[in-house]
C-alpha cells in the first residue's frame, strides 16, 4: 500500500511541475522574431479622421520563449499611429514575452493631423522591435489629405429620442449664396443643410466626402446647383477611402432636395450636372416636404419643385438611386445602376422625363456571412397617389433609354383610376425595357439584350451585338448631340453612351 501511495505522489508531482514549468527563455542573439507583414499600408485617410484598423502577427518560431525588450513607434508619442499589442493600447511597450512556437497580435490605427499642404501627402513611421540585441522593424505608411470640414452644430431631438445632427451652410460672412472652393475636398459630418432662401453652388472638380449617415439637405425654399463638367465631375461618396470601402453601399445617407424658391441668388432651379454619386443609401431624394413628413399639411401645386439631373452617374446605393415624391425631374445622359432595391422610385405622382439614359440593375453584394444578397424588387416603381388622393399633372416620358436588369420583371406600376387619363403623357419611346407589362409606348424593344461591356464593374458601354445600337429615334440625339463622355452622336443609339 505504501508503494502505491509513493507512486501516486510521484505522478502528481510530475504533473504539477510539468504544468507550472515555463518555456526556457532564449537570450541568444541568433533568435529572432518574424512578422506576417513587413509593411502596413493605409490608403488615403482624412486629417483628423481615423482610419480602419490594420493588424499583423509577431511569431516566435524558436523552441523556447523569447522576450521582446522593446516595442515602440519610431516617432514616439508624437506619432499619428496608435498600437495595441496583444490587447494593451499604447505607443511603447517593454518586456513582451512570446512562448515557443506562439505569436501575438498587433493592431495599428492612424489619425493624421492637419497641415498646410493642399495635396495628398505621405506620412511614414515604423514599429521598432528590440530582441536579444537585435533590431527589427515593420514600416507604416499612410496617405493623408486636408479637407474643408462641415461639422454639425445643431440638433433636433425626435419623439423617439433619436437625434438629427446638422449644420447650416453659410460662408464666413453668413451670406445666403455660397460657392464652395475646390482646392481641397469637402468632408461632411451629420447633415449639411441649405436653408430656405439660400443657394449652394458646387463647382466642377469638387470632391465631396460624407461620413456615415450624413448627407446634404436642401430645405424647402433652398436651392442647390452642382455644376460639374466632362472629365471634371463633382464626386459624392463616403469618407472611407480604404480599398475595402471602394464598392461598399450605404456608407452615407443621401442628397435630399425639397421644393424650391422662385429665385435664390439667381438660381431658379436645382441642377445636378456631371456628378458621380456612389455608395449611398439613396443617391438623390427629391421630395415635396409635406409628403416627406414635415413642413405643414398642404400641397401647393404651383410650388417650384424642379430638378435637372443630367450627365450624372448614380451607382451602388443600398436602397435606391433616385427617390422622388411629387417632384418634377428632367434627366438626360444619366447612368443609374446597381442599387439594392430600386433604381428609381417615383411616388405620389409628379412629372418625370428622361432621354438618352441608361438604367441598369445588376446588383450583386456579399453579406457579412459571406452569402450573396439578392434583389427581389423591380428597378422601376411608379405610383400616382397619396392615401386615397390621386395627385394631378402626372407625366412619365422616356426616350431612347435602356431600362434593364437581372430580374425577369423590372417594372411595377401602382396607380389609382384616372391616374393615366392622358396616355400621351405616359410613354416609353424607342426604349429597351425588361418587362412583361408593356406600358404605354410608341416603339419599344421589350426584353432585348443591351449587351453591356461589363456591368459588374459599371461599364455600360454598348457591345458590338447590342440591340441598343442605332435603333432609337433621331429626335433625342438632336436634343442631346453628345453622349455622357462628350462623343458626338451620329446614330440614334439608346442610352447614355454612343455605340
Amino acid at each position: 500500500m505504501r508503494k502505491i501511495v509513493s507512486i501516486f505522489v510521484l505522478v502528481l508531482s510530475v504533473v504539477y511541475f510539468t504544468a507550472c514549468r515555463k518555456d526556457k527563455l532564449i537570450t541568444n542573439s541568433s533568435a529572432k522574431i518574424s512578422f506576417t507583414k513587413d509593411s502596413i499600408l493605409f490608403d488615403t485617410v482624412f486629417t483628423q479622421i481615423g482610419s480602419t484598423t490594420k493588424l499583423f502577427r509577431v511569431h516566435n518560431n524558436n523552441s523556447g520563449a523569447i522576450n521582446i525588450s522593446s516595442i515602440k513607434l519610431a516617432r514616439g508619442t508624437s506619432s499619428f499611429f496608435r498600437l495595441n499589442v496583444d490587447g494593451v493600447p499604447g505607443k511603447s511597450f517593454t518586456d513582451v514575452e512570446i512562448a515557443a512556437h506562439d505569436s501575438i497580435y498587433i493592431f495599428v490605427e492612424v489619425t493624421i493631423d492637419p497641415n498646410n499642404l493642399l495635396n495628398p501627402f505621405i506620412y511614414r513611421d515604423s514599429i521598432l522591435f528590440e530582441t536579444n540585441g537585435n533590431s527589427q522593424h515593420v514600416d507604416l505608411i499612410a496617405f493623408g489629405q486636408n479637407a474643408y470640414y462641415h461639422m454639425p452644430n445643431k440638433k433636433i431631438i425626435f419623439s423617439n429620442t433619436q437625434a438629427f445632427y446638422y449644420g447650416l451652410d453659410t460662408n464666413v460672412n453668413g451670406a445666403a449664396c455660397v460657392t464652395w472652393k475646390v482646392d481641397k475636398p469637402h468632408l461632411i459630418y451629420g447633415y449639411l443643410v441649405v436653408d430656405s432662401l439660400h443657394k449652394l453652388t458646387i463647382p466642377a472638380g469638387a470632391k465631396i466626402y460624407i461620413h456615415n449617415n450624413g448627407g446634404i439637405w436642401v430645405y424647402k425654399g433652398g436651392c442647390i446647383q452642382v455644376l460639374g463638367a466632362h472629365n471634371n465631375e463633382v464626386v459624392f461618396q463616403g469618407d472611407r477611402l480604404e480599398a475595402e470601402y471602394k464598392d461598399l453601399p450605404g456608407q452615407w445617407d443621401r442628397i435630399w432636395i425639397n421644393e424650391g424658391n422662385i429665385n435664390n441668388c439667381g438660381g431658379t432651379r436645382n441642377i445636378i450636372d456631371y456628378a458621380i454619386i456612389k455608395n449611398a443609401f439613396i443617391g438623390v431624394h427629391a421630395g415635396y416636404s409635406v409628403l416627406d413628413g414635415y413642413g405643414g399639411s398642404t400641397i401647393i401645386q404651383s410650388d417650384p419643385k424642379n430638378l435637372y439631373l443630367t450627365n450624372t452617374v448614380i451607382q451602388n446605393c443600398s436602397f435606391a438611386g433616385i427617390l422622388a415624391h411629387y417632384y418634377n425631374i428632367t434627366g438626360g445622359n444619366d447612368i443609374i445602376s446597381n442599387c439594392g432595391k430600386y433604381l428609381t422610385v417615383f411616388q405620389y405622382g409628379g412629372s418625370y422625363s428622361f432621354k438618352q439614359c441608361t438604367f441598369a440593375n445588376y446588383w450583386s453584394q456579399t453579406n457579412n456571412s459571406g452569402g450573396s444578397q439578392t434583389r427581389t424588387t423591380p428597378s422601376f416603381f411608379f405610383n400616382n397617389y397619396a392615401g386615397t388622393t390621386v395627385l394631378p399633372f402626372d407625366s412619365l416620358f422616356f426616350g431612347n433609354c435602356i431600362i434593364d436588369g437581372n430580374l425577369s420583371e423590372e417594372f411595377q406600376f401602382d396607380t389609382l383610376a384616372g391616374g393615366f387619363s392622358n396616355r400621351a403623357l405616359f410613354k416609353f419611346d424607342y426604349c429597351i425595357m425588361k418587362t412583361q407589362l408593356y406600358p404605354y409606348s410608341i416603339q419599344h424593344l421589350v426584353n432585348q439584350p443591351p449587351y453591356f461591356i461589363n456591368p459588374g464593374i459599371y461599364d455600360f458601354h454598348l457591345g458590338t451585338n447590342s440591340a441598343a445600337g442605332g435603333t432609337g429615334s433621331g429626335t433625342y440625339p438632336a436634343q442631346w448631340p453628345f453622349d455622357i463622355e462628350g462623343n458626338p452622336r451620329t446614330l440614334p443609339d439608346l442610352g447614355a453612351y454612343k455605340k
